[in-house]
């Protein structure tokens, strides 16, 4: 499938929900092509790569927006990663993209430290009210979706955070979670 593509500087994962502010004629073109047909793909802004696309982002569907004068608030939620190509740019200057979609990881089995891990985000969202109510309906029970928010908001480079997008990148990221989250 062809989808717009929207370069920017925030990194999701499946299930991921983030906040947009829309107000270039381009991208508010994107935001009506995605409502219309099967959303866009959000990734990061590649300086060295062609258009300055990297090689995969997420598929995303636009979940709640508001609108304040010329400005367009949209809620987007990642369904998948995708891969990129065929990478093309229109008149407006909007990207454009051949994605396919990645699997990302797959169901785990808990582990004791897992529990843990999820109070450490519940306490994440209580202290940043903001981040948590992008998630009205949290996941704390699947250790997936909770790395998979930690890793998001954690800060760390683009670089670092793309180590967690393989399919069989799991066990790194929770290896690295709990050093880093719960010292141990």
């Amino acid at each position: 499938m062809n989808l717009p593509v929207f370069p920017l500087p925030i990194f999701l994962l499946p299930d991921g929900v983030t906040r947009l502010r829309i107000f270039e004629p381009r991208y508010l073109k994107m935001v009506s092509i995605a409502c219309q047909q099967n959303g866009f793909v959000l990734c990061v802004y590649d300086h060295k790569a062609e258009l300055n696309m990297p090689p995969w982002g997420a598929w995303v569907d636009i979940i709640n927006f508001s609108q304040e004068g010329e400005l367009l608030h949209i809620d987007i939620k990642a369904k998948s990663l995708v891969s990129l190509e065929n990478i093309t740019m229109d008149e407006d200057q909007l990207r454009f993209a051949d994605c396919f979609e990645i699997p990302h990881w797959p169901t785990q089995n808990k582990q004791p430290h897992h529990a843990q891990l999820a109070t450490k985000l519940q306490h994440v969202f209580e202290e940043y009210p903001d981040q948590g109510a992008l998630y009205p309906e949290p996941n704390f029970d699947d250790i997936n979706w909770v790395c998979a928010r930690f890793l998001e908001i954690l800060p760390l480079s683009f670089e670092k955070k793309q180590l967690f997008t393989k399919a069989d990148s799991f066990t790194k990221a929770d290896d690295f979670l709990k050093t880093i989250i719960l010292g141990q």
